[in-house]
């Protein structure tokens, strides 16, 4: 099934996302190594038609919830996603990237929160079209204060408030291995289009009511 047939579908078959991504479903056993850690992909596109493609690593906390990485999750909870290669592995230098696609469109004031590691150089943009494509728009964001906690590597969360126009259906986060987390995503629904092209069946339908209308005349003026 391609990716583009599987959005479609859990856009028609699932109820639009509503409300937070906290990712705190993620638990140590969604990871055969026990670590907590596990690559998003489409672990929320039925649920909540949200796909996640690269990077994108849902993580549990070793902060008073038995996870693997030492990170503060936003509002004391217990998940977060890192922009990783993979978090098994020691870090590299090289970029990475991950994209969050929704079916359904998403408007402005949508948003999440980010840490980040002091003097990391990251992007965050939104794209009016699935898988990064499109127009792009750039989301000022800079990088968090270092953790004042001995041995957290993440804790201090800021909001990417996602101003843009029009609908978006994408976002694209850029970075360093390992130096970016995200929390507490927010997407808000764009509204439905209000005069939706008909369907073909619908026309078909019309044209033979339209039909049998015109024939009905027909008979009734040779009388």
């Amino acid at each position: 099934m391609s990716k583009l047939l599987a959005l479609a579908l859990a856009a028609a078959l699932q109820p639009a996302f509503a409300g937070m991504l906290d990712f705190n479903d993620i638990t140590n056993s969604d990871d055969a190594a026990g670590f907590g850690m596990v690559q998003l992909m489409d672990r929320y596109l039925l649920s909540d038609g949200v796909q996640f493609t690269g990077g994108a690593w849902g993580e549990r906390s070793a902060y008073n919830c038995d996870g693997f990485n030492s990170f503060v999750a936003h509002d004391l909870s217990c998940g977060a996603v890192q922009l990783a290669s993979d978090p098994h592995n020691v870090k590299s230098s090289s970029d990475v990237s991950f994209t969050i696609n929704f079916a359904d469109g998403f408007t402005t004031g949508s948003s999440f929160y980010y840490s980040a590691l002091k003097d990391t150089r990251f992007s965050i943009t939104v794209y009016d079209q699935l898988d990064g494509k499109g127009t792009g728009k750039a989301i000022a964001a800079s990088t968090s204060a270092t953790c004042d906690v001995s041995g957290l590597t993440f804790c201090d969360w800021s909001l990417a408030d996602l101003q843009f126009a029009g609908t978006a259906y994408s976002i694209v986060v850029k970075g360093a291995d390992q130096t970016f987390m995200l929390d507490d995503l927010n997407l808000i629904q764009a509204p439905a289009n209000p005069n939706p092209a008909p369907e073909p069946g619908s026309i078909a339908l019309a044209l033979g009511g339209l039909g049998a209308l015109g024939w009905s005349r027909r008979r009734a003026a040779r009388r």
